[in-house]
Formats: C-alpha cells, structure tokens, sequence
C-alpha cells in the first residue's frame, strides 16, 4: 500500500510538469509565425525606401539595370524582399522590366517632361491657392531658412529634399487628397528625366522656391499662384536649353 501511493504521489508531479512544460511550447509555436511574417515585410519595405531614394536621388539613374544579385549585397538583404520592394516601384512607375527577370530604372522622354511640366503648372497653383492660410508660418518659416542655408557650390541630397518639401507641402494642405496624389506622382516622373549632367539651378531655385514661400506668408494667393507658375515654366525653359546644346536626352533606350 505505502510503495503504491508513493508510485502515484511521484506521478502527478510528471503530469504538472509535463503540463506547464506543454504550455510555453503552444506559446512558442503560435509566436513564430508571427516573427516570421514581420521579418520579410520589414526588409521588403526597408528595401522599398531605400531604393526609391537611390532613383529619385538619382544614385541609380534613368535606364540603369538593377542586378538583382549585386543590389541585395549593398541593401545586404535576401533578394526575396528586393524582389517584392521591385515589383512595388514598378507598379509606382519608377521601374520598368528590363527583360524577364530585371528590372530598370525608368527614363522619361523630354516630350513627357514637358507635358508633367504643363500639367504641374496648373494643379500646383491651383493647389497652393487651396492651402493659404491651411500652413503654420512657423513650418513656412522653418522651410525658408532651410533652403536658403543650401549649400551653393553643389546641389545634393539636401537640395532635392528641400525641392520635395516646397512642393508638396501646399498640395498635402490643399485639402484635396487625388490633387496631392497626382503632384507627387508628376513630380516622381520630372525627377526620372534623365540628364547627362546635374541640372546647376541652385541658386535660380533658392530665389524662385523664397518667391513663393513670401507670397504665401503675406497671404497673397494670387501672386503664390503666379510665383508657383512662374518657377515651372523657367524650368521648364532652361531645360530646354539644355535639351538645345545634347545636355538632355530626349529618346528612351
């Protein structure tokens, strides 16, 4: 009787063990799917960012192919979440299949350029007019001094940040949401526009980009709009000169 009960005494103890043992495992498999999920997405949106930056900062510039084995190594990362961030800037329109299996940053036409010029003259005034008094003069304020601390001597990343700050800030406070999407996607297809050499406008830029941000801290619509308006089509005309002397190419590979 007494070595009987003390067989069943010790066998309880295994089945609470066995028990709590069971549960951390349940745990364990439930958490790992979980991990496993976060992981891939988190790389394939790393890889998205950082390859939109190369293009739009034009490290990668318009008609380069993308090897996919070499530009895994420098994201240091799997080609599986390159292959998934690719495939989404294709679908933005910043890559273009180069054959089956890779893709290539996409070059715009001189013709295109100048048709998203046309068209960012009009919705870009029309979307500053929207957003007076919709902006903090403090962030206006804040965006003034940036620009005119730029670096003079070359233009660099700094440059096109600042170039996306002024021109998306009045269309994200537009209120009008479709208006902001397709600035920023007409303003994603200038940047492509391929350029034998660096457009050198730093300083026409700085003067034009403070021309709006005054008439918009002194509320005046009509003269942002004008202002607006008048900084794409000197753009638009300087390019053009370039494009006259072989400094723009004109025919997509």
């Amino acid at each position: 009787m007494s070595t009987s009960r003390k067989t069943t005494g010790r066998a309880k103890p295994a089945k609470k063990a066995a028990r709590a043992s069971s549960r951390p495992a349940a745990t364990a498999a439930t958490d790992a799917p979980a991990a496993a999920t976060d992981a891939p997405a988190n790389l394939t949106d790393r890889a998205y960012t950082m390859l939109r930056r190369f293009i739009l900062e034009r490290e990668l510039s318009g008609g380069e192919v993308l090897v996919e084995g070499r530009m895994a190594e420098r994201l240091q990362m799997s080609r599986t979440p390159l292959r998934e961030a690719m495939l989404r800037l294709e679908g933005e329109g910043l890559l273009v299949r180069a054959n089956a299996r890779s893709y290539a940053v996409r070059r715009i036409t001189a013709a295109h350029y100048f048709q998203c010029l046309q068209v960012r003259e009009r919705l870009e005034s029309q979307a500053i007019g929207l957003a007076m008094g919709r902006v903090p003069e403090a962030q206006i304020e804040a965006l003034r001094r940036h620009i005119e601390g730029l670096d003079s001597a070359q233009q660099s990343a700094s440059h096109w940040q600042a170039d996306d700050q002024i021109h998306s800030v009045f269309a994200r406070a537009s209120g009008n949401e479709m208006l902001a999407d397709t600035i920023a996607h007409l303003r994603v297809l200038c940047r492509l526009f391929e350029v034998v050499d660096p457009f050198q406008r730093i300083e026409e830029d700085r003067e034009e980009h403070l021309a709006i941000l005054a008439a918009y801290l002194n509320g005046d619509a009509q003269a942002a709009e004008a202002a607006v308006t008048a900084h794409l089509r000197r753009l638009g005309r300087y390019t053009l000169s370039r494009l006259s002397h072989g400094l723009v190419s004109a025919v997509e590979p």
